[in-house]
């Protein structure tokens, strides 16, 4: 992932400085404690049971966290955390080093990365916790190694394979469940971000292995790796332009959005004030209730925001004509979803999309919609909801040419139509967003 697509992944993009600088939550502060001290009680129960390999010297100790400290300043973001090259002194450590001396690197070497930070006030002393729930990671590879012993050699080569796959396995499971309780980050959202640390780890663990078959012999040999992880940074700071540059692009189009609702406004006030901010507040609740997910969400918020902006070619004394329109007129304004996607389709990247969705609010589920005759599923499903939402606020709002009508008239026209005009699963949800919002006696007559 190279740019933020996923708005929850944006989010996250955005906090992450805000959260660094701030001190842990309380909940954040008690889960990181607990990891802190269970951390603490496993280094001492390997002090007491692992045996120290021979190659387990201060020396080779300092070196590899020193490296390992120098990793863990190349970053590259992801989501609310960041992602390093640790693995290339990680595995080192695991092979090379007592395992409880290993953790104990991994600990101080994340405090010392950081050690600048803190005394720039860039990272609030809170964040000292999380350099031992951030060490988690190595507890079950440093289990699998001590349990297998013997000397360092590839002829243990499956050993150090599994040794790995555990790593990423308490990685995934660590980091989901932290940030779950820190930030209620959804599983599936942290692990897929988590695939970028994994690939990073895949890559550079043949040669962190390959680094500790040479440091058996030559401890000075794990200064080999400073050169690449020069190289790594220089790529992890293009990354972040890249992500930053995503991001502004990202409120660049949000800020487009709003604008040009507010042309639309000036343009009609009814279409563009009342109307939109009607359809969009509806359509919102809407898609809650269906369970879109974030992207499809963020489609239908600026559809719903931007659903009539084709009005803007359409004559003023077409679009506010207080009778019928003739066939002609009609032909005119029935261009709007097509002009409508022309317009946002010159602003590209995230508005092309939602120009699909304008395009398609006009379609009906039978088929005898405009300007494409989609039918069903065939239209997108923030236009579908934008189609029952649309109408609904049409119903139920002041028109030129007549009076609102009311809330339980137009859910009886809403259901008359589902199945041919409308998407029976949207009337359905639209319904019950209806009668929550409702007051109790409107409630019970859309509920009969």
């Amino acid at each position: 992932m190279t740019s933020p697509d996923d708005p929850r992944v944006e989010a996250l993009l955005r906090a992450a400085p805000i959260r660094q600088a701030e001190p842990l939550s309380r909940r954040d502060r008690l889960a990181e404690s607990g990891l802190a001290v269970v951390l603490l009680g496993v280094i001492a129960a390997f002090a007491v049971w692992a045996p120290a390999p021979a190659t387990s010297t201060a020396m080779l100790a300092l070196l590899l966290g020193g490296v390992y400290a120098v990793a863990r300043r190349v970053e590259f973001s992801v989501g609310d955390c960041t992602a390093s090259p640790t693995l290339i002194a990680v595995f080192p450590m695991l092979v090379l080093l007592h395992p409880a001396v290993a953790l104990a690197s991994i600990v101080c070497g994340t405090l010392v990365s950081r050690g600048d930070e803190y005394f720039r006030r860039e990272t609030h002393p809170d964040h000292v916790l999380l350099a031992f729930g951030d060490a988690w990671y190595a507890v079950g590879p440093a289990l699998v190694i001590a349990l297998a012993g013997g000397e360092v050699s590839l002829a243990h080569a499956p050993v150090y394979l599994a040794a790995f796959v555990t790593l990423v396995i308490t990685d995934n499971v660590t980091s989901s469940l932290r940030m779950w309780l820190a930030l209620g980050v959804a599983p599936d959202v942290q692990l897929r971000l988590n695939a970028i640390a994994s690939a990073i780890d895949a890559a550079l663990a043949p040669i962190g292995l390959a680094l500790a078959l040479v440091a058996r012999e030559r401890p000075m040999a794990v200064l080999m790796a400073l050169p690449l992880l020069a190289l790594l940074a220089a790529l992890g700071r293009e990354r972040e332009q890249r992500i930053q540059h995503a991001l502004k692009l990202s409120e660049a189009y949000r800020g487009t959005a709003l604008l040009m609702g507010e042309m639309l406004e000036a343009d009609d006030p009814y279409t563009g004030g009342e109307h939109s901010q009607g359809v969009l507040a509806l359509a919102l609740e809407v898609g809650h209730e269906i369970g879109l997910d974030p992207r499809d969400q963020r489609e239908l918020e600026f559809g719903a925001l931007l659903h009539d902006i084709g009005k803007l070619r359409v004559p003023d004394e077409i679009l506010n004509k207080p009778g019928k329109l003739d066939p002609a007129e009609w032909a005119v304004m029935k261009r709007h979803p097509a002009d409508g996607q022309a317009m946002l389709d010159r602003i590209g990247g995230v508005l092309a999309d939602v120009g699909l969705v304008v395009r398609g609010h006009h379609e009906r589920w039978d088929g005898g919609g405009y300007p494409d005759g989609l039918v069903g599923e065939e239209i997108p499903l923030p236009a579908r909801i934008i189609c029952v939402c649309d109408a609904y606020s049409a119903m139920t709002t002041d028109r030129p040419y007549r009076k609102a009508m009311p809330v339980e008239h137009a859910m009886t026209e809403l259901r008359a139509c589902a199945g041919t005009q409308f998407d029976p699963a949207v009337v359905e949800a639209v319904e019950r967003v209806a009668r929550r919002s409702a007051p109790p006696r409107l409630s019970t007559l859309l509920a009969a």
